[in-house]
């Protein structure tokens, strides 16, 4: 028996296919039921977008339920992802307490190609704040050998997606976390 705090709306907090934002493609996906779900065929079809085009892609959706912890599910072009009861049921056994600094820029999710990469991004982050290394296979393994991956960060604060950080394979990684805080933070993902 479910509670009414818990009732199943999935919420897309940010997709990304490729090196294309496709969240609002991603959410009309969504299964009506209880708890909602997602189940599709990664493909441009599918999506709607080519969000890399002449390369093989992978897709990053952060995703929650309810009022509940931020998740992540990817996968590869031409591979199903699917967001269902066991991804609900594995939210209501989380934490309800954010994990990430309410008022500073934080990491929320991070995947290399189909892999989330959350944990390695976050062990990176230096003394000072920052993020600064080469995408590379050195770096996170080689997690779709053969394939040009992308890096994807989604950062934010608390659960709010703010920023998406994009990078190919071989490229050089900064960021500057303690640049935002959310005091001085406009912009928003569309």
């Amino acid at each position: 028996m479910q509670t009414q705090n818990n009732k199943g709306k999935l919420h897309i907090r940010i997709a990304v296919y490729g090196l294309k934002v496709v969240t609002n493609k991603i959410a009309a996906l969504i299964r009506d039921g209880n708890p909602q779900t997602l189940n599709f065929i990664v493909n441009n079809k599918e999506i709607g977008e080519d969000g890399w085009p002449g390369q093989k892609k992978s897709i990053t959706v952060v995703y929650s339920y309810d009022d509940g912890p931020l998740f992540i599910a990817a996968a590869r072009e031409s591979e199903v992802l699917t967001v269902g009861i066991k991804e609900f049921e594995k939210s209501n056994l989380a934490p309800r307490q954010t994990p990430v600094h309410e008022q500073r820029l934080s990491v929320l999710g991070a995947t290399y190609g189909p892999n989330d990469v959350t944990y390695k991004i976050k062990t990176l982050i230096s003394p000072f704040n920052t993020l600064s290394f080469k995408a590379d296979n050195f770096t996170f393994g080689d997690s779709w050998y053969g394939v040009a991956k992308t890096l994807i960060i989604i950062l934010g604060f608390g659960k709010d997606v703010m920023l998406v950080e994009m990078f190919v394979e071989r490229e050089q990684c900064y960021i500057d976390l303690k640049d935002f805080s959310l005091a001085n933070y406009t912009v928003m993902i569309a």
